[in-house]
């Protein structure tokens, strides 16, 4: 028998501002996942996470749950990617050996 595996969908239907950064980032410490999916969207987007220890990030091309060692981001292919946008946010000291797609 395989093992289980769960997923969880961390969408709204407003607009925004629903702390779903968090929720990402805390569903992936509490159950331990190990990658993060990116399913639509592009470099506008901001999900902000506060780290355990004070510093604050706001992930935009990467998944917010990438500060978790061994965490990796897929990007759907309905996500749209900024290069530009996806450098600067790989060269912030908080993303430094974190920020990893998968």
């Amino acid at each position: 028998m395989s093992p289980s595996r769960t997923a969880h969908l961390v969408v709204e239907l407003g607009f925004g501002d629903t702390s779903k950064g968090t929720l990402t980032d805390w569903l992936v410490r509490r159950h331990g996942a190990g990658l993060v999916v990116r399913f639509n969207g592009g470099a506008q987007a901001g999900h902000n996470v506060i780290t355990d220890d004070g510093p604050h990030h706001t992930f935009s091309q990467f998944g917010a749950g990438t500060f978790v060692p061994g965490v990796r981001t897929h990007l759907a292919l309905t996500t749209l990617l900024h290069p530009l946008a996806m450098r600067v946010e790989v060269s912030s000291p908080l993303c430094q050996g974190s920020c990893r797609l998968g």
